[in-house]
């Protein structure tokens, strides 16, 4: 039993949305083919990372599991004659970097699964649907009510959520789904807490919150069951997707988009907050707020999938959030997500920056008061801020409901947790924000150790620069006067008529006299000397200055 439970918890430390990065370092030639090293780093930490090795038939495979999306990828084409030779493989090598770079670049192939497998085979070659439906299929077996038709592959971004479609005996002709879920690194309840909130969830009320028909859990995660909504999520009406259809083809590339008009922004959007400031109050950490986690019905939003946060899912957004250390609290990331939610659900395109300082011209003004003041630069280095701020917003009183319901939050909402479970939420609150904090210190910490590596490069080049110019002004008299035969120290004079055959040798004239060869063994020693310090000259001998200028930059980016 030890063995399993060890398992288990090196699976709940795993976070799936941590970036990958990568770079081909070398290549191989092995039993006649070519072998890229790749070498991959996990997060911001460089300790974090491997080496795969991978043939250009793996890329191939790759490609083709990725067309589904639809994005044009500039993958190398295949050579059949010279490719070994070394320049076909050194520029083979540059155009699969480009390749890769530019899919990491996506979030949406950079989060799918044959991408995670090309890159993280050791972490992500297990069959996931496989082992969700034994789970699944486990936990099912004492629920006489609800019985498993097929499995959905692909429905959904997360790598570890698998869906299902089931049959309620007792409401046959509904259409129903399941979604299973391995626990996240954010779980902190025990099994008694997740059981006590999962009860409570279970018969919760609201008019923005759709309640599941059905959820437990057990230790390996949780699974709920809800009422499929055959027009599917925000995001399937965003893009004109089937909602059934696998991930990467829905939100890919999507053929068309129909953003919403900005009353039904500003309807839907102030339901959201409505949503939100509840969950908030009731002390229910969520931090899941994206298109696909809202579906329309009768012109009235509904989030889904609040139970993400008790089970310590990792949020949608989570990469960018960590680059912003005021985005510290649960309220902070909801609003985060909001402004998010709302920049696609009026132009029906993901904002795939983590800020937003250019908006389209045509933007409304209260809806570019709206966006800058959640998305742009200044907002995320100052703060978000709180959702009574953004109910108070003019965005969302200044337009008319064009007979869309605008029902109050005040509605029938209801949800109650017992005191003992009250407690054990706010502390696991208080370690998601502590968690958040810590990964976004690290990030932090690369950043400022990327800024002094690329300063202290730039500023050893410029000394290395300024030292070599420097001797060249040096040492430039000098060699002009060897290369035109004259000594430095020694002047013209009428009776020097000795003419020079090479550098420091000299041929006398005929005849000479005592004196006269005197002389020019004096001028043989002095330029002897002079040669032999300038042949013996020793650069790394130069005493090192550093610039102030250079170590002021250096102290400043370490503070």
């Amino acid at each position: 039993m030890a063995m399993f439970e060890k398992k288990s918890q090196r699976k709940i430390c795993l976070d799936d949305t941590e970036t990958l990065t990568c770079a081909i370092e070398n290549y191989q030639n092995i039993q006649g083919h070519t072998e890229y090293v790749i070498r991959v780093q996990r997060g911001p930490i460089p300790e974090k990372s491997w080496h795969v090795c991978r043939r250009y038939s793996d890329f191939v495979s790759l490609h083709n599991a990725l067309q589904q999306s639809s994005l044009p990828l500039p993958l190398p084409p295949k050579k059949l004659i010279g490719n070994m030779d070394r320049e076909f493989v050194a520029e083979r090598q540059l155009g699969l970097q480009s390749y890769l770079n530019l899919i990491l670049m996506n979030p949406i192939l950079a989060s799918s699964l044959p991408v995670r497998k090309f890159l993280d085979p050791e972490n992500y070659s297990t069959s996931f649907q496989e082992v969700a439906l034994q789970h699944v299929s486990m936990a099912l077996r004492g629920e006489v009510n609800y019985e498993i038709m097929r499995p959905i592959p692909e429905m959904g971004w997360r790598i570890r959520k698998h869906y299902f479609l089931v049959k309620n005996h007792n409401q046959p002709k509904d259409e129903m789904v399941l979604s299973w879920v391995e626990y996240g690194p954010d779980k902190h309840l025990d099994d008694r807490e997740m059981l006590s909130a999962c009860k409570s969830i279970s018969s919760m009320q609201h008019p923005f919150i759709q309640k599941p028909e059905f959820i437990n859990c057990n230790e390996i995660g949780g699974y709920v069951v809800r009422a499929l909504n055959n027009a599917g999520t925000l995001r399937d009406l965003l893009y004109c997707s089937k909602p059934k259809s696998t991930f990467l083809r829905k939100y890919g590339n999507p053929k068309q988009r129909k953003p919403l008009l900005v009353e039904e922004v500003s309807l839907y959007g102030k339901q959201i907050l409505e949503a939100l400031s509840f969950l908030n109050y009731k002390g229910l950490p969520y931090g899941h707020l994206h298109p696909g986690n809202v579906i329309v019905e009768n012109g009235r939003i509904k989030l889904i999938d609040i139970e993400n946060g008790i089970l310590g899912l990792p949020s949608f957004y989570r990469p960018y959030i960590l680059h912003h250390k005021k985005i510290k609290t649960m309220e902070a990331v909801d609003v985060y997500c909001f402004g998010h939610v709302i920049y696609e659900m009026a132009f029906a395109y993901p904002l795939y920056d983590s800020v937003c300082d250019i908006l389209p011209p045509h933007c409304p003004p209260l809806l570019r008061s709206l966006l800058e003041s959640i998305l742009s630069t200044e907002a995320c280095k100052d703060g978000m801020p709180s959702i009574p701020t953004l109910l108070a917003h003019p965005f969302f009183n200044g337009f008319t409901s064009n007979g869309l319901s605008n029902t109050s939050a005040d509605e029938q909402a209801y949800l109650k947790f017992s005191s003992h479970l009250r407690e054990a939420l706010k502390d696991a609150r208080q370690k998601m924000e502590e968690r958040l904090k810590e990964e976004q210190k690290m990030v932090r910490q690369q950043k400022r150790l990327v800024k002094v590596q690329e300063l202290l490069t730039t500023e050893g080049d410029k000394r290395n620069r300024k030292q070599k110019l420097k001797l060249q002004e040096q040492t430039a008299p000098q060699q002009q006067l060897i290369t035109n035969g004259k000594s430095p120290e020694r002047s013209e004079s009428p009776n020097s008529t000795s003419t020079a055959t090479s550098i420091g040798t000299v041929t006398p004239p005929s005849g000479p006299s005592e004196s006269s060869h005197s002389t020019s063994v004096a001028m043989d020693s002095s330029r002897s000397a002079l040669l032999g310090s300038i042949c013996n000259f020793n650069k790394a001998a130069l005493r090192h200055i550093e610039s102030p200028e250079a170590s002021d930059n250096v102290g400043r980016v370490l503070r």
